[in-house]
């Protein structure tokens, strides 16, 4: 009797762990897009302030400090981080140089990789990933147009 309530449990457990991990999943995608999207309209209010004052010189424009653009997270677009990731690297080591991630994609057997991705447009994206087996760098594809 003891065994069939274990058992019962366990059924029940392992469904919710995993949905659960699915939701955090899902809201940390979220939460990146969203960021995107605030690094996207930043640049679109730097670029509408610098027409301001191409137009008037004389106009002074309020420097708001939520309107700063992050550079941390583009790190990863510049050629040059990506020359610097080699095989054997561990995932901070990769992060370090390029930045966090967009996404994270677990694989089976201890692989996953980290995804860089931008849009451009509606229906381009620029993408490299970063691929790990057992913690370290096994396969690094620098960003390319899809």
């Amino acid at each position: 009797m003891r065994t069939f309530l274990l058992a019962g449990l366990f059924a029940f457990a392992v469904p919710a762990v995993a949905a659960e991990d699915f939701r955090v999943m899902k809201l940390e995608q979220d939460v990146r897009t969203l960021e995107r999207e605030v690094q996207a309209l930043q640049r679109l209010v730097n670029e509408l302030q610098q027409r301001a004052r191409r137009t008037d010189p004389t106009l002074e424009l309020k420097s708001d400090s939520a309107v700063q653009p992050i550079e941390a997270d583009t790190a990863w677009l510049k050629a040059a981080a990506w020359n610097r990731v080699k095989a054997g690297m561990s995932e901070l080591e990769v992060i370090e140089i390029l930045g966090k991630p967009t996404a994270l994609r677990p694989d089976a057997n201890d692989r996953k990789a980290l995804l860089y991705t931008l849009e451009i447009g509606t229906a381009s994206f620029l993408t490299g990933s970063v691929a790990f087996d057992g913690g370290k760098v096994v396969e690094v594809q620098k960003p390319s147009l899809r």
